[in-house]
């Protein structure tokens, strides 16, 4: 899989899409030492004869916003060697303590102003939880295995957990397991919807769509998802939302000649129509997350009609009738980005029988008493994030396991994961649990800059 590399250089804060940075107040300043890189030295680490060891680097930009980044040594390498690795901006201060990480993609200061509006914080997963580094990141050696974090603590305030070490090695696992999988005749994965899908998996670890790609001269995922995102977005609702959702995570243009989601909105009645299941929470969340999405206005009557739409359990189903859990992850996904807050009614009603049908290995079934499978449990793990729950603690810890503990398990070891035990490795399973292993709910990314792709059906296109 080639990835565009970006080189050690300074960036603008602010240059990344992100705008959410938030965390509860840190007790004292002490902490900013371990975003200085050149203090103590620890005795070199043990390299294997056998081969390059293998890391991993999880970069928290905000609540809900991190990324993951394998990294390959074959010497002992320091925390900020492994940092470059990345290939992610980079902006280092040289202080009189040694150099100092100041910014990563933009998120944090200009090398004169290193600390000015908050540090980066830098520490490990000790095999329970993330333990600060007691050195800087010069002196630090990282392990073979190793888990790294870079968290972003604006106004020197703590940034919140940005969940476990090993959730971020099994969606780099996963991803590394898709991208073996992609087509190099024409970029894509099958069918238009899987396609859109992973574009959303990559894009939720902060890669763009046309890097992915088999080989340098093999066509791009997003090329194939422009070539073909225009009929897809026809099928209705749910398709030209999750279109919609697709290009934005991991694109910067959109199909001059694609349906979005406003295209099939009904004034009369806030339901937007078309495809199989309109007027069911699926539909209509996808609606209303593709069009948050592309940072447009959702109709209030649209999200009324989705809470309406609730049934007396609790829950939604993704067709008119019972409730399942898709159906109602979605919907909570829906509302929270349409701005309802997490404290109403239905959002808690809704919390309430998701809880009801948690099984006893963690995971979810998509309806109450059945099997677990990993993607119910996926769309859960998102819903639960978005309504600022935490997956692996308090209420979602069910017999020593949880939701997290649960798709992990469902991992094989090639990275692929299984629909349900014993079913063999499933891409639709593997593409929808990427995003919530690393802790996005929908939409991934919302931006009104999606300016029309006119030149999509070009061969050159194919090459971008």
């Amino acid at each position: 899989m080639i990835f565009k590399s970006k080189p050690l250089q300074t960036l603008p804060a602010g240059a990344r899409f992100s705008a959410r940075l938030a965390g509860p107040l840190l007790g004292g300043l002490g902490l900013v030492v371990m975003a200085l890189v050149g203090l103590m030295a620890l005795p070199p680490a043990e390299t294997r004869a056998d081969g390059p060891d293998t890391a991993h680097v999880v970069i928290q930009f905000a609540e809900n916003e991190a990324l993951v980044r394998p990294i390959s040594f074959t010497a002992p390498i320091s925390g900020l060697a492994a940092l470059e690795q990345t290939s992610l901006g980079l902006v280092i201060s040289n202080t009189s303590f040694g150099p100092a990480v100041c910014a990563i993609e933009g998120v944090g200061d200009s090398a004169a102003n290193c600390f000015d509006t908050g540090f980066w914080s830098y520490s490990f997963w000790n095999g329970s939880d993330w333990e600060s580094y007691m050195t800087g990141a010069g002196g630090s050696v990282v392990n073979a295995g190793g888990i790294e974090l870079w968290a972003w603590s604006p106004g020197f305030a703590s940034p919140p957990s940005p969940g476990s070490g090993p959730q971020f090695v099994g969606a780099a696992k996963a991803l590394n397991w898709l991208a073996g999988r992609q087509s190099s005749t024409n970029g894509g994965y099958g069918g238009a919807g899987n396609s859109i899908e992973v574009l959303m998996a990559v894009g939720a670890n902060g890669i763009q769509g046309t890097e992915w790609r088999r080989s340098p001269d093999s066509p791009s995922l997003f090329g194939h998802v422009l070539a073909n995102g225009a009929s897809y977005s026809n099928g209705g609702a749910a398709a030209s939302g999750k279109l919609a959702l697709g290009l934005t995570a991991g694109g910067d243009c959109y199909p001059y000649n694609a349906s979005r989601p406003a295209d099939f909105y009904l004034t009369s009645t806030g339901v937007y129509t078309g495809g199989f299941g309109a007027g069911g929470a699926g539909p209509q969340a996808w609606a209303i997350l593709g069009t948050k999405a592309l940072s447009q206005a959702v109709p209030a009557l649209a999200v009324t009609y989705l809470k309406n739409a609730a049934n007396s359990d609790g829950g939604w189903g993704w067709s008119p009738g019972d409730s399942d859990t898709n159906g109602t992850a979605l919907a909570l996904q829906a509302l929270v980005a349409a701005g309802e807050p997490t404290s109403a009614a239905a959002m808690v009603a809704a919390l309430n029988y998701l809880a009801s049908v948690q099984n006893n290995d963690g995971g979810f079934p998509y309806s109450g008493g059945g099997d677990s499978d990993a993607n119910s449990t996926a769309y859960v793990v998102q819903a639960l994030l978005a309504a600022g729950q935490d997956p692996l603690t308090g209420t979602w810890v069910i017999s020593n396991t949880t939701p997290i503990s649960y798709l992990l398990g469902m991992q094989l070891g090639d990275g692929s994961l299984e629909w349900q035990p014993g079913s063999g490795p499933n891409q639709l399973a593997t593409q929808q649990a990427v995003p919530a292993l690393l802790g996005r709910p929908f939409p991934v990314r919302a931006t009104d800059q999606v300016a029309a792709c006119t030149a999509q059906f070009l061969p050159v296109m194919f090459k971008n």
